[in-house]
């Protein structure tokens, strides 16, 4: 099955997603799913870890810490907020969906199929 050795890269992760003409079956997303939380888990350990060094040495209070993480919280809604906008703006304005993922990949609206 090609879409194992696809999971290996990055770039043919997103162009499995890019590809709305192409039909996901349950193996390709339970790879992608596999692969996802491998990574957030590794995430997890490594945000953990710098914790926990940054505390240890005291290079950072637990004050600062918090406060940091909730700046990077509301920075994160309102980046989040301001995709939601972009996407209900592409749902109302009629461009079709592969047209609006090719843009979200490229920047280009160009009628150029997904690999």
């Amino acid at each position: 099955m090609q879409a194992v050795w696809d999971m290996l890269s990055d770039q043919k992760i997103w162009s499995l997603l890019g590809n709305v003409q192409r039909r996901l079956d349950e193996d390709v997303v339970r790879l992608m799913f596999i692969e996802l939380f491998s990574r957030v888990k590794i995430l997890e350990e490594e945000n953990l870890a710098l914790r926990v060094l940054l505390m240890e040495q005291e290079l950072v209070d637990e004050d600062l810490y918090e406060v940091t993480r909730q700046a990077v919280r509301e920075f994160l809604k309102e980046k989040d907020d301001q995709r939601a906008a972009e996407s209900d703006f592409f749902a109302r304005s009629g461009v079709p969906f592969p047209e609006w993922v090719n843009f979200k990949l490229r920047g280009t609206f160009d009628n150029i199929a997904l690999e």
